[in-house]
C-alpha cells in the first residue's frame, strides 16, 4: 500500500456504499450526492493501490481486499466516533466486578469488542463474561447468580420473567457460493431453496427458531449437514456444495480458504434475529450494570453492525 493519506469522509463513504451495496442508497443515506460516493471510493481504491468494491449491474460488493480493509475502517471510523461522544468517560469513577452471561452468537460476533472499550475507559472495572446457552441464561437470570445478560432475545422462552431491552437486530438471509446459479437473484423465495442440498447452523437453537420461522411457508429442508463449526459452514457454502439460512450478524463474504459467499434475502417475512439486553424482572440493577448497559444502548445504536 503507499503511504498517501486518507479522509475519515473517504472511509465512512466506502462503508456506507459497502452496508447498503448500491452508491444510491449510500448517497441517499448521508444525504451526498452519488458522485461524492464514487469519487471518495474510487480515491480511497488509488491511495491504497487495490480494488475494494466489485461493481455490478444491481449495485456493488466488497471485494477479498475490500473485506479486509472494510474491518480496519470500521475500528477508526468507531474510535472517532468515540473520541467525540465519550470524550470524559475515564473519568467516571466506576469499579468493581460485573457478571454477564451471553449466548455464543452473541459473544462470537457481537458484545467483546463492545466490553473491551467499555473497560478502556474504565480500567478500575472487571467484567467477568461467561458463555451458556439460551435457556441457561435465562435461567441464571431469574434465579439471581448473574445480574446482566446480553443474549437472544427473540428466542427468549421466559419473557414475564426478565426485563429486556433490543440492542440490535439483524436480517435472517440465504447464503449461497458466488459460483451457484442463485448469486445472481438479489431475492429468493423458499420454493426456490425446497430441494437444494442445506445445511444448519446448530448453534443457539438455529434449527428450531429456523424451523418455526419456515414452516408456515411449507418450507422442509433437504438437509445435508449440521454443523457448529462457522467456518465449516462457510467452506461448505464457498465450495457450493449446499446453502443455508442464517442471520447477517454471522456474515462474512470469504470462507477461510478464500471462496465468496453472497447472501440473498428472502422473499417472505422471516423474523429477525434480535439480540438485546436482559435482567431480572422488578430488580434494579447495580451502578456498574446500569452504566454498561447504557453504554451498550448508546454504543450500538451509533455503531450499527449492518454488513
Amino acid at each position: 500500500m503507499n503511504s498517501a493519506h486518507f479522509t475519515l469522509r473517504q472511509l465512512s463513504y466506502f462503508v456506507a456504499a459497502a452496508k447498503y451495496g448500491k452508491i444510491a442508497r449510500a448517497a441517499a443515506e448521508i444525504g451526498i450526492s452519488q458522485s461524492a460516493v464514487t469519487t471518495a471510493v474510487r480515491d480511497l481504491e488509488a491511495i491504497l493501490g487495490v480494488p475494494l468494491l466489485e461493481r455490478h449491474t444491481y449495485g456493488v460488493s466488497l471485494t477479498y481486499r475490500g473485506h479486509l480493509f472494510h474491518q480496519h475502517a470500521m475500528k477508526v471510523l468507531e474510535a472517532a466516533e468515540e473520541a467525540q461522544q465519550w470524550p470524559f468517560q475515564a473519568s467516571l469513577n466506576l469499579s468493581g466486578r460485573l457478571n454477564i452471561v451471553g449466548t455464543h452468537v452473541v459473544l462470537g460476533y457481537f458484545l467483546l469488542p463492545y466490553i473491551q472499550k467499555f473497560l478502556s475507559s474504565h480500567p478500575n472495572v472487571e467484567i467477568s463474561v461467561k458463555e451458556l446457552t439460551r435457556p441457561e441464561c435465562e435461567e441464571a437470570l431469574v434465579m439471581g447468580s448473574v445480574e446482566l445478560g446480553v443474549i437472544l432475545t427473540s428466542n427468549l422462552a421466559r419473557p414475564d420473567d426478565l426485563e429486556t431491552h433490543s440492542l440490535d437486530t439483524a436480517q435472517r438471509r440465504v447464503w449461497v457460493s458466488s459460483r451457484s446459479s442463485l448469486a445472481s437473484h438479489r431475492t429468493v423465495s423458499l420454493k426456490q431453496l425446497q430441494d437444494l442440498p442445506y445445511v444448519f447452523l446448530m448453534i443457539d437453537e438455529g434449527e428450531r427458531v429456523l424451523r418455526e420461522s419456515v414452516r408456515p411457508y411449507g418450507f422442509e429442508p433437504n438437509v445435508v449437514l449440521r454443523t457448529t463449526s462457522m467456518e465449516a459452514l462457510r467452506e461448505w457454502i464457498g465450495l457450493d456444495l449446499g446453502v443455508t439460512i442464517v442471520a447477517d450478524t454471522v456474515y462474512r463474504p470469504w470462507s477461510l480458504e478464500g471462496f465468496k459467499i453472497e447472501r440473498l434475502s428472502i422473499a417472505e417475512p422471516i423474523p429477525p434475529l434480535e439480540i438485546g439486553l436482559a435482567w431480572k424482572r422488578d430488580t434494579e440493577l447495580s451502578e456498574l450494570a446500569q452504566h454498561f448497559a447504557n453504554f451498550l444502548r448508546q454504543t450500538v445504536t451509533r455503531g450499527s453492525r449492518g454488513i
